[in-house]
């Protein structure tokens, strides 16, 4: 997940990975308010880093502002969900089918970062967990030369943060995530676009269960091309 900071600017930095870490770990909630004193106090700082802070987690899609309010952590009704997922799924589907496979020194830089999932866990830092699991999976769309397709697919995940530190099954099984990922580096190694697909394709799944209600079952995705 990036979010562009000013050259020099290491205090709004430092504002800005603490409030992303507070929703990534669920310290903050979806339509939780982000008072500025609250955070300036927090994090030894004054209002005007904090203020540079939230307005760029607002644009990368973490937050919302709404005039004569304040900012807000990112909320959106079942419906609203509903279309993220559907939309983030469709574009995922792309980026795979014009997926480039990687050379070996693309592929161990996937693996390697898949190996700081765990430590992190251990470390109590879900945090730093959540946002291995969002680079590992970017880092294989970034593989599609549709560069725009994948900008998009980062702003959606972006846009579920808050939902997914609370769903994601990471934290709560680190070793059984860690084999997955496995699974996806080894199917690309094998350059096995079908699996690929399948693997890359459950935590969307997930998100789009967990939008309708998991007892009901998803409909199929039309194949196109």
């Amino acid at each position: 997940m990036s979010t562009f900071v000013p050259p020099g600017s290491r205090t709004t930095a430092k504002v800005l990975q603490m409030i992303r870490a507070a929703i990534l770990n669920g310290d903050l909630g979806p339509g939780e308010q982000i008072r500025q004193q609250v955070w300036a106090e927090r994090c030894g700082v004054s209002r005007p880093p904090v203020r540079e802070a939230l307005e760029i987690l607002t644009n990368a899609g973490l937050l919302m502002h709404s005039l004569n309010q304040g900012y807000f952590v990112a909320k959106y009704s079942i419906h609203e969900m509903h279309q993220l997922y559907t939309m983030r799924r469709l574009l995922e589907q792309e980026a795979i089918r014009t997926l480039e496979w990687p050379d070996p020194e693309q592929l161990e830089a996937i693996r390697n970062r898949a190996s700081l999932i765990e430590p992190h866990v251990k470390e109590g830092r879900p945090d730093l967990a959540m946002q291995d699991v969002v680079a590992f999976f970017l880092d294989v769309y970034r593989l599609s030369p549709s560069n725009l397709i994948v900008a998009e697919i980062e702003r959606l995940w972006t846009a579920t943060a808050s939902y997914r530190s609370r769903n994601y099954d990471v934290v709560a099984a680190p070793q059984g995530s860690t084999m997955r990922f496995e699974q996806i580096i080894v199917a690309l190694a094998a350059c096995d676009r079908e699996q690929l697909a399948e693997l890359m394709d459950r935590p969307t799944r997930q998100g789009l269960q967990l939008s309708r209600g998991a007892s009901q079952e998803l409909e199929p995705i039309a194949e196109t091309g």
